[in-house]
């Protein structure tokens, strides 16, 4: 029997229907922050571009919807015989031969494909663990016959930032907006748009004292901590950076906060820390970056870390930053993925993209991004592979120069990358004036990304 070990997924079962529509809708109203509706917004949906955008009307409502029509059959299924076994489903070809596998979202898009060619005709997907995918069809092609089967499932953990669809609010003379939704169907949805054009960012009326303080937040019904680092230099008179630093795995938000290059050049400039606890995994506190380490959802950790301390301290929305180290260097690289909407740029170090879900890496907009690498790296090869970051878990990166690559082609670089004096190569001929840079350092090993390259790095970046 051939397994094939997929994203994890959890099904209820399997059903089958003559036919099926699918699709999204989204209804509300969008406001300014100064108050009164906002006529003529144009709202479109970023990462499913084949919808039509719409506007709002006079006042400030809009609707949205999309209907995608799939037609479950069984047309092909006299070469096939599909069966549920506790947490396996079982695919059997009964001629034999190559044949493609597809799963499809409630939306109809492809999150996972592959073909494969089998002697025995018999294959196992293991569907085990709760997923980040929120999958409803199974198609099977053989040849040129193919079979959808929608499947019903109970219990699937959805990471909306990942497949759900994000909306975009756009009107010249405010800020560009986006909102995720947390299903397919939603309505009074409130949205507010920031005035750029006269409005001033208004800062907290209580200032916070220098320090560190510990803060809890509830996620998906697990209590989450970090800690809130306010520099002397912060008056909370003027909106300033906010920088989110990741620890490494088998770290801590305390170890990360003394051990980070990064807080000695944003202290002087008064830029506000957070330092995130990852959950406890197999190897200590880790990040949700791929299938070794944790199944938290840790980009909405991460957002939600964000709007908190927006209501907390004087932060430039436009100026939120990211860097980390090791694992935290991943979920440095899983944030500029899934969260471009609120990161402005991030810097990673030691830890690359992973082949396992490079295909999910599909920021709304292009994101900059500075990478630190050193070619004596014995946890984290240079030149990528397998690597046990997880004792039994191994996980598949591209490498150093395969991240630069990828970065490079996600955000439409063009050209050469240019080689500079202190070893970083940096393609500056991308989509929206981003950058994506990596800083090769010649030997070393497991180490910290230079800060005083990857702060003056960051920081050349805003929102649009």
């Amino acid at each position: 029997m051939g397994s094939i070990r997929l994203f994890p997924l959890v099904f209820a079962g399997i059903a089958f229907t003559a036919s099926a529509l699918f699709g999204l809708s989204i209804s509300g109203n969008v406001s300014s922050s100064k108050g009164g509706p906002i006529e003529g917004a144009a709202v479109s949906v970023l990462n499913i571009p084949s919808i039509s955008s719409v506007q709002t009307d006079i006042n400030g409502n809009f609707s949205l919807e999309h209907t995608t029509s799939i037609q479950p059959n069984q047309s092909g299924l006299k070469s096939w015989k599909v069966k549920w076994n506790r947490q396996f489903l079982e695919i059997e070809n009964i001629h034999s031969g190559s044949f493609q596998l597809s799963l499809m979202d409630a939306l109809g898009k492809v999150v996972w494909e592959d073909r494969f060619s089998g002697s025995n005709g018999h294959y196992t997907l293991d569907v085990s663990t709760i997923s980040a995918y929120k999958v409803s069809f199974l198609r099977i092609k053989d040849s040129n016959k193919k079979s959808t089967l929608l499947l019903s499932k109970e219990a699937v953990s959805t990471k909306s930032e990942v497949l759900l669809p994000t909306v975009l609010f756009k009107k010249t003379g405010y800020q560009d907006t986006t909102y995720t939704m947390s299903s397919e169907n939603e309505t009074n949805v409130s949205i507010v748009m920031r005035d750029t054009t006269t409005e001033v960012l208004a800062c907290p009326s209580s200032v916070l004292a220098p320090g560190d303080q510990d803060k809890t937040i509830t996620i998906d019904g697990k209590s989450r901590q970090y800690i809130l680092h306010v520099p002397n230099a912060y008056k909370g008179d003027a909106p300033v950076p906010l920088v989110v630093d990741f620890h490494p795995i088998g770290g801590s938000a305390s170890g990360e906060s003394g051990s980070s290059p990064y807080k000695a050049k944003t202290d002087p400039e008064g830029v506000i820390t957070v330092y995130p606890n990852g959950l406890s995994g197999p190897m200590g506190n880790a990040w949700d970056v791929g299938p070794c380490c944790s199944d938290a959802n840790d980009t909405l950790f991460t957002r939600k870390i964000v709007e908190e301390v927006k209501k907390l301290a004087c932060i430039d929305p436009k100026r939120v930053y990211a860097t980390g180290f090791s694992m935290g260097g991943g979920m440095s690289h899983y944030t500029a993925c899934h969260l471009a909407d609120i990161f402005a740029a991030v810097a990673p170090a030691a830890f690359d993209l992973l082949k396992e879900n490079e295909g999910a890496c599909k920021p709304v907009r292009p994101i900059s991004v500075i990478s630190f690498r050193s070619t004596g790296d014995f946890v984290v090869n240079y030149n990528g592979g397998l690597s046990s970051v997880v004792q039994g878990m191994p996980i598949n990166f591209l490498g150093a120069e395969g991240t630069h690559k990828k970065w490079a082609e996600i955000n439409k670089c063009t050209g050469s990358p240019t080689i500079e004096k202190n070893g970083c190569s940096t393609y500056s001929n991308c989509a929206d004036g981003v950058k994506v840079t990596l800083c090769t350092k010649q030997g070393g090993g497991h180490d910290y990304g230079d800060a005083n390259v990857g702060w003056p790095f960051l920081k050349e970046f805003t929102l649009p």
